[in-house]
């Protein structure tokens, strides 16, 4: 078991991802609640995706920035050393070729955070997530 020092929630995973207190209601203060050296890197990711798809509801979603009304679009979240950004089975077989060099998982890129965000390239996946 583990324990936050700050909430003393008990958690089953070490460093167990979680709000202690209240959780955001907007992207936005989701941000705002990560690490301050990598509230910069989510600020970019969440800006490239609304250039992407301008209009796109937002919200928090399982805890993540959710994109998508009825049906998600894109979605991401904080990990240790890498942001994961959920596009689904298809957009990773879609994108396949293009994803060399990236760790990607069944439904998920991910972009790690010592690396610089490949802006134009994400907005492509998620253009395409939009569309289809």
């Amino acid at each position: 078991m583990w324990v936050c020092p700050k909430c003393s929630r008990e958690f089953k995973r070490i460093n167990q991802s979680h709000y202690c207190g209240k959780a955001p209601k907007s992207i936005e203060e989701w941000i705002l609640q990560q690490e301050p050296p990598l509230q910069d890197y989510f600020q970019k990711l969440h800006q490239v995706i609304c250039d992407a798809i301008p209009d796109i509801k937002q919200r928090i979603a399982w805890s993540m920035p959710t994109y998508g009304e009825k049906e998600i679009v894109v979605q991401f979240s904080a990990c240790k050393n890498h942001v994961s950004l959920y596009v689904g089975e298809k957009a990773i077989e879609h994108f396949a070729a293009d994803l060399r060099g990236y760790e990607c998982k069944k439904s998920a890129v991910y972009f790690q955070y010592d690396e610089p965000l490949p802006e134009s390239f994400v907005a492509n996946i998620v253009k395409w997530c939009y569309e289809n």
